[in-house]
């Protein structure tokens, strides 16, 4: 069996601000994601994931990306993702990994297409510049 990296084809980034006003404040942060298998016995995914984080200030920083590719390392990819997120909008790398160190994807955060554009709209629904 060929194993194909799940390779980025294409990222949509919503922010309200640049970067965080201050990672040593409180911020939170999430996922959810939807995926098809590509054939009926194929090894192969589509995967979409959104990843956010919201600083004190209730500024929203959303990461919309998609891939492709096996399905095997699907939620090391999730978690990869959150973790560049954080560091494009300037979270250290000590507070990152002491955010992350306890963090788990969970298969529960899988959405059908439906609920997760839903859920999508909703999330961009609350930032405050309405991109």
């Amino acid at each position: 069996m060929i194993t194909i990296p799940l390779s980025e084809s294409a990222r949509y980034d919503y922010f309200d601000r640049n970067e965080i006003t201050d990672d040593m404040t409180d911020f939170s942060f999430d996922y959810f994601f939807n995926g098809i298998r590509v054939g009926t016995k194929s090894n192969l995914l589509e995967l979409v994931v959104v990843t956010w984080v919201m600083d004190h200030s209730e500024n929203l920083f959303i990461r919309y990306c998609k891939y492709s590719g096996s399905k095997h390392l699907w939620k090391e990819k999730i978690t990869e993702q959150l973790k560049i997120l954080m560091k494009d909008i300037n979270i250290s790398e000590g507070l990152m990994k002491s955010q992350l160190r306890f963090f788990e994807i969970e298969p529960e955060k899988y959405l059908e297409t439906e609920s997760f554009e839903n859920r999508f709209l909703d999330l961009k629904a609350k930032m405050k510049s309405k991109q």
